[in-house]
């Protein structure tokens, strides 16, 4: 195992930047996902980091060793693609063994190796098969596999659940966090799914357009948003955002106006703020409920309603203001056109300045 550490790493196509200074720190055996829309770099980085891209300014360190002029199959990674790459003419064990038949290990090695992966990832009835007999899920079980017989000092994982189906998706998500518990390795994980980075990292590290927005644990990042993009990013359905005007400050927080005219006050510190200057107030669905004296009331008209069994979102429309969810436990009973009022605690109020940044 390793840690992994990028330090000021660029890359520059035809003299276009495209990631731009990025610091990241990775511990031995911990479980980091770069997360962010299409584009923003995230893949660039964990190609830069296995070796098949090269680094355009900075460094990358593994286990301590600067590794940028290292060739890919000595840097003791083992990555899994996102498309599976196994052989379609070689068996499951096969497809296992490939790799350590190429580095020259020993038959009896190799044997132990896969059929120990195998138990792991319940492959033992398959080595026979030929990818073309698997299913999805099966498929990407043998790529991951092929990466465990390494041995490797760290994983890397490039979006390798886009391929399969809801149902399979969440299994498979399952299988590779217990893999983590078991194995303890470090593992690096690109995925653009906010649910994956959620439920799978230690540690979550927010891309957009080459740069790094927040890094974080997945509650950090969630209950403490930076910027309005991580806020509106992280968390499904996404945080609600209103704009709001400072219309008063005192010395225990500042009042907003909403474009509705409704004015609501924060206990917050208002450092550096002034009257009239626009922010952005935001709050997360599953954050609203019954309206109280001490919560920020919101009014509107339901548009929509889904029901979900477990959970319900209704979509309001306020008046000059926008459209907002709310998230309800269990089944709701209100239909299109119903006028409904809501609170969210002061406390679970975000609130953002003009640039994007949370107010401090």
């Amino acid at each position: 195992m390793a840690e992994v550490k990028l330090v000021g790493v660029k890359k520059s196509f035809d003299r276009e930047e495209v990631v731009h200074g990025v610091d990241i720190a990775i511990n031995d055996g911990e479980f980091a996902v770069f997360v962010g829309p299409s584009g923003c770099g995230k893949s660039t980085l964990l190609r830069m980091i296995a070796g098949l891209e090269d680094v355009s300014a900075g460094e990358i360190l593994i286990g301590g060793e600067i590794v940028n002029d290292v060739p890919p199959a000595q840097r003791g990674i083992a990555m899994v693609f996102q498309s599976y790459a196994l052989y379609p003419h070689m068996s499951v064990y096969k497809n296992m063994a490939f790799g350590l038949s190429i580095a020259r290990v020993g038959r009896a090695e190799i044997d132990r190796r896969v059929r120990q992966a195998a138990e792991i990832l319940q492959l033992q009835d398959l080595l026979h098969r030929r990818p073309a007999q698997l299913s999805g899920g099966q498929r990407q079980r043998v790529a991951i596999g092929r990466a465990i017989v390494r041995d490797p000092r760290v994983f890397l994982f490039d979006e390798p659940l886009s391929n399969l189906d809801a149902a399979l998706r969440v299994n498979t998500r399952l299988e590779i966090a217990k893999l983590h518990q078991d194995l303890k390795n470090t593992v690096v994980y690109v995925t653009h799914d906010q649910v994956e980075a959620m439920t799978l990292a230690d540690k979550i590290v927010v891309m957009n357009e080459g740069r790094v927005e927040q890094i974080g644990s997945p509650l950090d990042l969630y209950n403490r948003p930076a910027n309005l993009f991580v806020a509106g990013f992280i968390g499904s359905p996404k945080m609600n955002i209103l704009a709001a005007t400072v219309t008063s400050i005192d010395g225990t927080g500042f009042a907003v106006t909403f474009a509705d005219g409704n004015s609501f006050t924060l206990n917050k510190p208002a450092d550096g703020l002034q009257v009239g200057e626009a922010l952005s107030i935001g709050f997360r669905p599953e954050h609203m409920g019954a309206s109280n004296t001490d919560a920020l009331p919101i009014s509107g008209t339901v548009e929509m309603v889904e029901q979900l069994g477990d959970v319900s979102y209704l979509y309001l429309d306020l008046p000059q203001t926008g459209r907002i969810t709310v998230a309800q436990q269990g089944t709701s009973e209100a239909s299109p056109g119903a006028q409904l009022t809501f609170g969210v605690a002061a406390e679970r109020i975000h609130a953002f300045k003009a640039d994007g940044n949370v107010l401090a």
